[in-house]
């Protein structure tokens, strides 16, 4: 199954610049994973109202266009991987209120949403 697999992050953070490169091995080693590095500033004006406290943030939607998963990860070998794996199985799910939230940002990056 395809999934789209974001990685919230911000310029300065510097727990996102040692995390960028794993982030970029194993999602460079998925062929079914479309990946996308999105600095948090960039988006500001989509992300005004969404309190983002933690970094790096993971967003996954399902081939469906289905919001999976979307919080804070940690940046250790094999989480992102894991959380990837139970998406694609179909045991994780995100709330409506987490849909919600994250629906401005998926349209402007144009991956479906619910």
């Amino acid at each position: 199954m395809t999934l789209d697999v974001v990685c919230l992050c911000a310029d300065w953070c510097g727990t996102c610049r040692d995390y960028r490169p794993e982030f970029e091995t194993l999602t460079g080693a998925q062929p079914d994973w479309r990946t996308r590095w999105v600095d948090v500033e960039d988006f500001e004006t989509v992300l005004d109202d969404v309190d983002i406290t933690t970094f790096p943030l993971i967003l996954i939607v399902d081939g469906a266009g289905t919001l999976c998963f979307a919080g804070p990860v940690t940046p250790q070998p094999g989480m992102l991987q894991r959380l990837c794996q139970a998406a694609q199985l179909g045991s994780l799910r995100a709330t409506e209120d987490q849909a919600a939230t994250w629906q401005p940002l998926l349209r402007a990056l144009q991956i479906r949403d619910e």
